[in-house]
């Protein structure tokens, strides 16, 4: 004899507490037992059911397996299905040296079971099944949002510990099949090429997928710790599928990607880039129509190289502005000179209209002061937040040198300056982090250092130098004036201690005077040019 939902209210004497308590009390339950209560009566399950799935299925994150992404279609098919609005993709995989460190020490079992999972791996992407398997499960996914590519695992699983993990769905079933824990690529058993490769075929695959199934997901994201960049040929999309990925594209309102864009990317010990490595690339976000949100991080090792990285080709044809596209190149004398100019200018579209870009955010790059002035000048009229982390700032024009005399040995204030001096830039959010430079005074070594911030406005770079306080490394601002903010707090407080002991060097005959300005060090660099 089954009972009506009323009748279980009534026998069941937990249900009948209120839920914001209910949910205080199931808030201390680790995972395994705060499922254990789910099973105890349909009420129980009933009632804990909305809180479950907005913890446990708002977000989910799989990985390729069989087992895995089956999972990923079960919960397509079932109630929870309006519940998923972010599929995370983790880069984990079962390593095929696993098998040689198992040997001797697993059961037999166990290296049967790894030696499949490895075999089922490859044939996931030998076979075209991962993006099949990717549509089918976004097809029956109405509320899908976010699509994210990760290669590494979000450590905020506060139910079960601090700094407890969210792992790829079936990570833990195969580490008890097998004794062998799924991980992204990473240290010296795989290759930096085979990093990319890896997350080059999965942004791939889920970008094809989503035009498979159709979906109108509003964001795509890649998310790198772990050294998994894209290469410029992840944004390839092959012409049978055009028709279908240019709406998805269309749809996007946030982008977030990290690049590499260094060519030969098979050679390891030199590294060129040309204009054309970015032209998958550029085609991708020519298609990202209504766009707000644009992320790009580059490599970590981006101080490493000096002077300009492989991003750089990619800044200038962001900042190209549309009227641009008439201009057309002069005509060659000769036929095959005509037919290559033709054939190069076909290669990479002409810009991206981005018209609606609110959100600007360069990461783990080096450029230079006039590419970065030139790419917020490109999207002024509707740019409201722009961040800067990691970027580092060189010059390839003289006429810095003299912008340098009047506002001091830190590039990142020409950089500000030559914002405040754009009329259409109304800004609601500025941040600046962890920033770096390089100084090229005439006569001069190059002086590349980080640029940090002072605690106030007013504080004396000899206070910085003494220890008596400290500085941060990142500022940030969000209001109605941020113009009034960087003029009187964000240019006074960039401190660049490289550039100050260098004027302590140079000027040791000097008498120093505690009521002295912190200005001396402006009137140095006027010195040097």
């Amino acid at each position: 004899m089954s009972l009506s939902p009323g009748e279980i209210t009534q026998t069941c004497g937990l249900v009948k507490i209120p839920p914001e308590i209910l949910d205080r009390i199931t808030r201390h339950l680790t995972t395994t037992e705060y499922c254990k209560l789910r099973l105890t009566s349909k009420a129980v399950e009933h009632a804990l059911f909305s809180k479950f799935a907005s913890e446990f299925f708002t977000r989910k994150q799989f990985m390729v397996s069989e087992f895995s992404l089956k999972a990923l279609r079960d919960i397509s098919k079932s109630r929870l299905a309006g519940c998923l609005r972010q599929v995370h993709l983790g880069l984990d995989e079962v390593e095929p040296m696993a098998m040689y460190a198992s040997r001797g020490v697993a059961a037999m079992k166990s290296l049967r079971l790894l030696q499949l999972r490895l075999a089922e791996q490859e044939t996931l992407w030998t076979l075209g099944l991962v993006p099949k398997y990717l549509a089918e499960a976004f097809s029956r996914l109405p509320n899908l949002e976010t699509c994210v590519v990760r290669d590494f695992n979000s450590d905020r699983r506060s139910r079960d510990g601090r700094y407890r993990h969210w792992l790829s769905y079936g990570t833990n079933t195969m580490h008890m099949e097998t004794g062998m824990r799924p991980r992204p690529r990473h240290g010296p058993g795989w290759k930096d090429i085979g990093l990319s490769e890896n997350a080059t075929r999965m942004f791939k695959a889920v970008v094809h997928a989503l035009a498979m199934a159709q979906a109108r997901p509003t964001a795509i994201e890649m998310m790198e710790r772990r050294g998994h960049f894209l290469f410029d040929s992840a944004f390839y999309i092959h012409p049978d599928f055009e028709a279908a990925v240019a709406p998805v594209l269309g749809r996007l309102k946030r982008l977030h990607i990290c690049l590499d864009m260094a060519w030969d990317p098979f050679s390891t010990t030199s590294q060129t880039s040309e204009a054309w490595h970015h032209v998958n690339a550029a085609k991708f976000l020519r298609l990202c129509e209504n766009l707000e949100e644009l992320r790009i991080n580059g490599k970590r090792d981006y101080i490493a190289n000096g002077g300009r990285n492989a991003l750089h080709h990619l800044f200038d044809w962001l900042a190209t502005k549309p009227q641009t596209e008439a201009l057309s190149p002069p005509v060659a004398d000769g036929e095959e000179e005509e037919e290559e100019e033709e054939e190069n200018s076909a290669l990479v579209p002409p810009y991206a209209e981005l018209a609606r870009l609110k959100t600007l955010s360069l990461g783990m790059t080096a450029t230079t002061v006039e590419d970065l002035v030139r790419v917020v000048a490109r999207f002024a009229d509707t740019l409201e937040n722009l961040e800067l982390w990691r970027v580092h700032l060189s010059f390839e024009d003289k006429a810095n040198d003299e912008a340098l005399a009047e506002t001091g040995p830190t590039l990142y204030t020409v950089l500000l300056r030559k914002m405040l001096e754009m009329p259409n830039l109304n800004l609601r959010h500025i941040k600046l982090g962890n920033l770096h430079q390089t100084l090229r005074p005439i006569g001069k070594e190059a002086v590349a250092g980080a640029v940090d911030f002072k605690p106030e406005a007013s504080t004396r770079d000899r206070a910085v130098m003494k220890g008596e306080v400290s500085t941060t490394t990142v500022l940030e601002y969000t209001g109605s004036d941020w113009r009034h903010f960087v003029s009187h707090e964000m240019i006074p407080r960039l401190y660049t201690p490289r550039a100050i002991l260098l004027k302590q060097e140079s000027d040791m005959d000097v008498d120093e005077d505690e009521n002295e300005s912190d200005g001396d060090a402006h009137n140095y660099w006027s010195s040097l040019i």
